[in-house]
């Protein structure tokens, strides 16, 4: 193991036993598994680039007191593949201090830590009720109907600038050709924040995706910015590169999505008329796939493929 693991391992329990953390408890805190952390504090394995972001932000000060840190820093929000490779968040990283550079305000020589968001790394999804709620609202903000399908790639945020990556004129020919090129399956979005109080925006969009992932993935970056949920860190460590990553607010995000492109009425409605998914997709503008989710989530998904239930007559 790099004595760079080993110090993080050590502090790792140091800080655990001193805060009188079992370690399941600790997986719970900081979103790293159970197995994983074991085998990491047995010296069995290292801890990925993800993880270890993870365990350093958990860590704070101790880390530093540890000679760990974070050699290079940028908080956003990201919506990639979990095991997105560390040279693509590499990219991304140099990609969104580009945009903070050019047309935000300019950033202090600590680069984006004004506008760190230290809250608990995995926070409590919102109920299905408030999603549906909010979706709805977003719905009729803009004035459309049940059945009417949402381009949300002509939807304008205050304050939110949406840069197709492939437009991106700010951004150096290298950074737009690795993110469109052999990066492109890895990453859809990022949304970067352009001053400390998070009023302005740019969103840069892979546009080498389909225009409906397109959809759903703006859409989401969209609900991360107006639900306020707290910035990812992408970072580097040593020579490595990883981001921290919120399951619950992502799942919020993306049904959220979801339920503005799809409205639960108009799905609902479809299902009864044994519409297929492939005809609700092309309905709404949207994927398929994204059909299925939608109906899967409203509990829809027997009625959607015909499964009947009966009592034996035994």
């Amino acid at each position: 193991m790099p004595p760079t693991d080993e110090k993080l391992v050590q502090a790792i329990k140091k800080k655990r036993e001193a805060d009188g953390l079992s370690i399941r408890a600790l997986s719970a805190a900081i979103g790293v598994s159970f197995s994983t952390l074991a085998r990491i504090e047995r010296g069995e394995g290292q801890p990925d680039n993800n993880s270890k972001i993870r365990l350093l932000q958990w860590l704070g000060a101790e880390a530093e007191e540890a000679g760990l840190s974070f050699d290079s820093v940028a908080f956003v929000h990201f919506r990639a593949g979990k095991n997105i490779q560390s040279s693509t968040v590499h990219t991304l990283l140099t990609a969104a201090e580009r945009l903070v550079q050019s047309i935000g305000r300019p950033s202090n020589s600590r680069g984006q830590e004004a506008i760190e968001d230290n809250s608990p790394t995995n926070s409590d999804s919102l109920s299905k009720e408030d999603l549906e709620r909010a979706a709805a609202k977003f719905r009729a903000d803009l004035g459309l109907s049940q059945n009417e399908a949402l381009d949300s790639l002509r939807v304008e945020v205050d304050g939110v600038r949406v840069i197709p990556v492939g437009k991106a004129d700010c951004l150096e020919a290298r950074t737009i050709s690795q993110l469109r090129g052999k990066a492109g399956d890895e990453w859809s979005a990022m949304s970067v924040p352009l001053d400390p109080d998070h009023e302005n925006w740019a969103v840069l969009l892979n546009d080498t995706h389909t225009v409906e992932r397109q959809r759903v993935t703006l859409l989401e970056e969209f609900w991360h910015i107006l639900l306020g949920h707290k910035l990812t860190k992408i970072a580097r460590i040593a020579d490595a590169y990883g981001r921290t990553y919120d399951k619950a607010e992502e799942h919020d995000a993306y049904y959220l999505a979801s339920a503005t492109l799809l409205p639960k009425a108009a799905i609902v409605a479809a299902v009864s008329k044994k519409r297929s998914s492939e005809q609700i997709a092309a309905a709404f503008g949207t994927s398929s796939e994204l059909v299925d989710y939608r109906i899967k989530r409203l509990g829809l998904w027997r009625e959607h493929v015909g499964k009947q239930i009966r009592l034996s007559s035994v």
